[in-house]
């Protein structure tokens, strides 16, 4: 069970995350990123309020953005936290987060 309660909710530029996405949640968590990110008006995912970044994170980020550009709508990250980006970096998945 998630330490911090994870939201997925519609937002003027497209979805907002907040909270703590991690192995518990990350299937649910995929699922409704999909679909909240094939419902907004634009493709951006603005994750300024995520309470943690790592591998799980950002295996769920970088599955929303495969997902997204399969159907044709490129996803594009807001907010991404340093430690994220750093991570994303290391993994050499930039360019699969549209960071490089």
């Amino acid at each position: 069970m998630s330490a911090t309660a994870l939201s997925i909710t519609p937002a003027e530029a497209g979805v907002r995350v907040a909270g703590a996405i991690d192995v518990g949640n990350a299937p649910r968590v995929l699922r409704e990123g999909d679909a909240a990110i094939a419902a907004a008006k634009q493709p951006v995912v603005d994750v300024s309020a995520l309470a943690s970044a790592d591998s799980v994170t950002l295996a769920v980020l970088v599955a929303w953005s495969a997902h997204a550009a399969k159907a044709g709508r490129p996803v594009s990250f807001r907010g991404l936290p340093e430690r994220l980006r750093a991570l994303a970096h290391l993994s050499d998945a930039e360019g699969l987060l549209g960071l490089a």
